[in-house]
């Protein structure tokens, strides 16, 4: 016999009408003993959250219906998640949009759904369910993690994604705690990862915060609920909880005893400090040992996480090297670019950790965080000047630089058992350290806020800067930068590095705050800044003379493709700007990454093509499943691994032995999604409303002639010139091909690619008597459901 709970919104009326009928008749039903509804619970008095969630574990199954996406629901189904619960979804299947939202929410994507059309209708489903009901859906999440850690000392924290004042300061907040690790998980990077990866993310983590974006902003309505659902998985957990809301937002009535409400950003630092100061102090991490009983077919399919910040450990076993990670290695370039997801990071993480291996080596990583450029940004914009300001730019990289390369040779030092000797050149490095530059302790964050702080004194105190003399503007903001004490630094760190084989700078996130709304103009130059002065600081470090000693600086920097085109197209001599793209043109290459990660998985004890012999389906539309794969995905690694993630996700959820063709498909449809939305995120700096044109597609079939993705393009265009820069920059975002053979798309998104294939373009254009053809990528037709041809 089975109680059930029923979850569902207040609105629209007609519905709620419905799934309350259905409710209070289900217990007519064969099997049903009690059925309970939200609004039935007696809560005067008390807490409506404990009331809610007793009733959620008095039940056997849970249902919960989600065609409104309703954030109380979304959390009343996370807490019943977590607490292992029995859970069904349901969706009214005559809602035009409602498929649409679920598809969009992308979260439950690989969980079934129920349809129903009225309370009778719904009735007989619940029936059918009762005689045989689901598993619990937390058996999948957990499915493949044996042993799950919990980490005492992590704090789960996600973002909202409008980077305000209070949302910045909410980040240096979280910052300044050093006996936690915070653990920022960005919708912007993760909004497409599947449940079970943030179910063990959550798992892992003994608090969570959970920060609301305004209902104002950009891509609240996708992000607010998924992060209702996730709290309420937090909560079932028995984490300790903070909900985080500006105090004008309307607060969902199961969690309004967990919300913080702020008025402005400074309430919102006062109100977190007080919570996390009420912590306890981390203890120990502990594992928790989970028994699940997995299908032995899919229980090594660990393809680890498609994101590398989050896959640090898996990267050191099944990292594959490429010739660009050589030369990051041997310092053979100054700038290295991709697409978002080609493996900038990993490349930067696995090359520091090599090099650091070497004791000959100092390493120094710089990944500032996006309040951390806005800040920067926000004293550049009280310079009117573009001359003065373009010295401000160049001189806070410089200052950032040095003191980085100081402050990290100090702490590798300490770090050593012998520690550092009193009267020697480290010790003069970290006294000055100590005495003129905030410290050696001081973070990256701390050192920038209170650098910007001098700089908002200086501005103050000068308001009529801009009228002097550009010589004397410029000492007084060198003197706000540094005062006389860089040179000083200088000639430290050569009496202290000169003996290293080599100190390898690496500077990775300048897309943090890359973003829709962004001043990309000012944001442009705040990078070329780096740009340009990176030359002169390997070259000062270089030189040397009875003072300073020469040390060997390399400096790295990643930085996402279409930003770097972007700021290119703003540097005065911008052919003089070296720089290497990541590709991944060799799709066995490519295959690697995801062949070397199961191999991994199975602790050698398998070969790479078992993956595809014992565990895919040999087929996919006729096509072996190895090279279908590969031919659906953007070629990048993120890509590949979250379309194989999916994949397993799918078939261990429909508990199958192997992953079949099925599975395959479906999956194609989640990672479609996923590049949708990527895709959508480079087009930022694009200048025109991608996604209007991108829509536009919809329903389409997959080659178009020139004609018609003319026609297609003016849709949401106002000009003809608008619409060939439209072009332009779906084919560099690598969403549309040309032809330049009988049915041979060139997918070239560089300034050369992309001449080169107009040329042969227009050359089998006239050979073949027709008109230009463009093919839409594989990856994005799924999501846009474009017909194959």
């Amino acid at each position: 016999m089975h109680s059930l709970f029923f979850g569902y919104s207040a609105s629209p009326e007609v519905l709620r009408e419905t799934l309350y009928r259905a409710a209070s008749e289900a217990t007519s039903l064969p099997g049903v003993v009690s059925s309970v509804s939200w609004e039935e619970l007696q809560v005067d008095g008390r807490l409506i959250i404990n009331e809610v969630e007793a009733a959620i574990m008095q039940s056997s199954i849970s249902l919960f219906d989600l065609t409104t996406l309703s954030s109380n629901v979304l959390y009343e189904l996370g807490y019943a998640i977590a607490q292992e619960k029995r859970v069904v979804l349901l969706l009214d299947e005559q809602d035009r949009d409602a498929r649409k939202k679920s598809r969009d929410f992308s979260l439950l994507s690989t969980t079934g759904w129920t349809g129903y059309r009225n309370a009778d209708h719904l009735k007989a489903r619940i029936s059918s369910i009762v005689a045989s009901p689901p598993v619990s859906l937390w058996e999948d999440l957990l499915l493949k993690n044996i042993e799950v850690p919990i980490d005492e000392t992590r704090v789960l924290y996600i973002p909202s994604l409008k980077e305000d004042d209070a949302s910045r300061r909410l980040s240096r907040t979280l910052d300044r705690f050093d006996k936690f690790e915070v653990d920022t998980i960005a919708f912007d990077d993760y909004a497409n990862s599947p449940l079970a990866w943030y179910t063990q993310s959550i798992y892992q983590a003994k608090y969570a915060i959970f920060h609301f974006t305004p209902s104002r902003a950009y891509l609240s309505e996708l992000a607010n609920p998924r992060v209702s659902l996730l709290a309420g998985i937090a909560r079932g957990l028995g984490r300790e909880v903070v909900l985080l809301m500006e105090e004008s937002e309307e607060t969902p009535v199961d969690y309004r005893d967990l919300a913080i409400k702020y008025r402005n950003a400074g309430h919102l630092e006062n109100r977190v400090n007080e919570w996390m100061e009420g912590l306890q102090e981390p203890a120990p991490t502990r594992v928790k040992r989970t028994k699940k009983e997995i299908t032995a077919e899919l229980a090594s399919l660990r393809f680890g996480s498609h994101v590398a910040e989050s896959d640090k450990a898996g990267l050191e076993q099944y990292f594959v090297e490429t010739r660009d990670y050589r030369d990051v290695l041997d310092g053979a370039a100054v700038i290295f670019t991709g697409k978002k997801g080609t493996g900038k990071t990993a490349n930067m993480q696995f090359a520091g950790q090599a090099l650091a291996a070497d004791a000959r080596n100092l390493v120094c990583p710089i990944k500032p965080a996006s309040y951390e450029i806005e800040a920067l940004l926000e004293v550049l914009r009280r310079i009117d000047s573009r001359h003065l300001s373009q010295y401000l730019i160049e001189g806070l990289w410089k200052y950032l630089i040095y003191t980085e390369i100081a402050s990290r040779a100090v702490e590798e030092a300490e770090d050593r058992p012998a520690g550092i000797p009193a009267g020697s050149p480290l010790d003069s490095l970290r006294k000055c350290l100590e005495d003129k530059h905030f410290g050696v302790s001081a973070s990256l964050s701390s050192r920038l806020e209170r650098l910007v702080g001098s700089l908002n004194e200086m501005l103050t105190a000068n308001a009529g800067i801009e009228q002097e003399q550009i010589g004397q503007a410029r000492k007084k903001v060198g003197a706000a930068l540094y005062g006389e004490k860089l040179s000083e630094l200088r000639i430290l760190i050569g009496q202290a590095l000169a003996s290293r084989n080599r100190v390898a700078m690496l500077v990775d996130n300048l897309d943090k705050a890359w973003e829709k709304g962004a001043d990309l103009e000012l944001l442009s130059r705040l990078i070329l800044g780096l740009l340009t002065v990176i030359g002169r600081v390997v070259d000062e470090f270089h030189r040397e003379n009875p003072k300073k000693e020469s040390v060997n600086v390399t400096l790295t920097v990643f930085l996402r493709s279409d930003i770097f085109a972007f700021v290119r197209d703003r540097a005065r001599e911008p052919d003089k700007i070296s720089v290497t793209e990541i590709e991944w043109r060799d799709k066995e290459l490519l295959a690697r990454v995801l062949e070397d990660r199961f191999v991994a998985s199975r602790d050698g004890k398998s070969t790479a093509g078992e993956l595809w012999t014992s565990y895919f389906t040999p087929e996919v539309k006729g096509m072996p499943t190895r090279d279908y794969m590969l031919s659906r995905v953007q070629p990048r690694p993120r890509d590949l691994v979250f379309f194989a993630n999916a994949a397993v996700d799918r078939a261990s959820n429909a508990r199958h032995a192997v992953v079949g063709e099925k599975d395959i498909l479906e999956a194609e449809r989640d990672y479609s999604q996923f590049a949708y939305e990527a895709i959508l995120v480079e087009g930022v700096a694009s200048s025109i409303n991608l996604e209007d044109i991108l829509i536009e597609f919809a329903g389409e079939e997959s080659i178009v002639d020139s004609a018609r993705l003319d026609f297609l393009i003016s849709q949401a265009c106002d000009s003809a010139a608008e619409s060939d820069r439209a072009i332009g920059v779906l084919r560099k975002l690598g969403f549309l091909g040309i032809e330049v053979g009988e049915n041979e798309f060139d997918y070239g998104g560089t300034e050369g690619e992309m001449k080169r294939a107009n040329v042969r373009s227009r050359k089998f254009e006239k050979s073949s008597g027709r008109l230009a053809r463009y093919q839409v990528h594989p990856a994005y037709r799924s999501h846009l459901m474009i017909a194959d041809v």
